[in-house]
């Protein structure tokens, strides 16, 4: 069964982990530990006295999970069906930040947002969105294993509006750095994960373990830390490649839309641009899952629990209805490597 998440680690990898040339930050660009990171020193930056933030519903926990760790109080978005920002629920919220997440890689418009929520600083999320642009006051990206690229543990914070630069550069000097040790102790997890997420072991082994685990802590304080040495020597090994991936993402998102013409199936393919995933959004969530399975694909209901976890951080029940649809209707199918159908 191809797993649905990426979390490869090639021979080549394992070499430029220990051995690469590292990754040499812009001017801009901060290096961390996970893209959350990112969003926690943002929101420190722009609310140092705590504020309400607008985040989206139809999300992983550890976006909210951020927000409470900055001392902040998530405030709930919803989206539209098409996965965008719901622009109406936006304007009647009151909020000083805006956490505006691309997910998918399905952009939003950030000028049309402005226009809606005014000077108030934007946070763009693209931990799904490698390869998009730079917008808002800050951007965070995601190069952790399951993301794209999927580099193991790492996060880049990019500072668009300078002046929130001092304030950035004092969080950074202070983060801890990986010491040897834990170094080492990130590279062995990366290879037993990648282990387990060789097809035949995930199927007879990773997939009943992850059937057995029931429940997840959202309210957590992530330890906030420079990216490791590892890791940069890692992204310095993966960019020049990102292109030809991405190219190679949409050829395997024009395969699934290809196949799923010939299904009978009722549903809406979305790719974004970057087709990081192929989402579907269809009724029929069941069946199409048991098709995939048949042609040895694994497919799930990304951020199933998405309303479940909200709740634990003050999500009232009816706020965001699209969100919630979503948590039984979309679908993701991986594009990561090639597939045949």
């Amino acid at each position: 069964m191809l797993p649905r998440l990426n979390t490869s680690f090639a021979l080549a990898y394992q070499y430029s982990y220990l051995f690469g040339r590292e990754y040499i930050a812009k001017s801009n660009e901060y290096l961390l530990n996970f893209s959350r990171s990112g969003i926690v020193m943002a929101l420190r930056a722009v609310l140092p006295q705590g504020g309400r933030v607008g985040v989206v519903a139809y999300n992983c926990y550890t976006v909210a999970n951020a927000v409470i760790q900055a001392g902040c109080k998530p405030v709930f978005v919803d989206v539209t069906e098409d996965l965008h920002i719901d622009m109406a629920r936006l304007a009647n919220l009151d909020i000083d930040v805006l956490i505006l997440t691309n997910l998918f890689g399905i952009r939003n418009d950030v000028n049309a947002i402005r226009q809606v929520i005014g000077e108030n600083p934007i946070i763009v999320d693209n931990a799904h969105g490698f390869g998009l642009p730079t917008e808002g006051d800050f951007t965070v990206y995601s190069i952790n294993q399951g993301k794209f690229p999927a580099l193991g543990e790492g996060g880049i914070l990019v500072v668009n509006n300078p002046k929130f630069i001092e304030s950035i550069k004092q969080q950074y000097a202070q983060l801890p750095t990986y010491s040897i040790v834990q170094e080492i102790k990130l590279f062995i997890s990366m290879l037993i994960k990648a282990v387990m997420h060789i097809p035949v072991v995930y199927t007879y082994v990773t997939m009943p373990m992850k059937l057995r685990r029931t429940s997840v802590n959202c309210i957590e304080t992530t330890p906030l830390r420079q990216m490791a040495k590892g890791v940069r020597r890692l992204y310095q090994y993966a960019l020049p490649n990102i292109n030809n991936q991405i190219a190679n993402q949409f050829k395997q998102a024009d395969t699934i839309r290809e196949w799923l013409k010939k299904q009978s199936i009722a549903g809406d393919l979305l790719v974004g641009d970057n087709a990081f995933m192929a989402v579907v959004k269809t009724c029929e969530l069941q069946l199409l899952q048991q098709l995939f399975a048949k042609q040895g694909i694994e497919t799930a209901t990304h951020f199933a629990r998405a309303i479940e976890w909200a709740k634990e951080f003050g999500y009232t029940e009816g706020e965001c209805t699209m969100a919630e649809r979503l948590t039984k209707e979309l679908i993701m199918i991986p594009t990561y490597k090639e597939i045949k159908l």
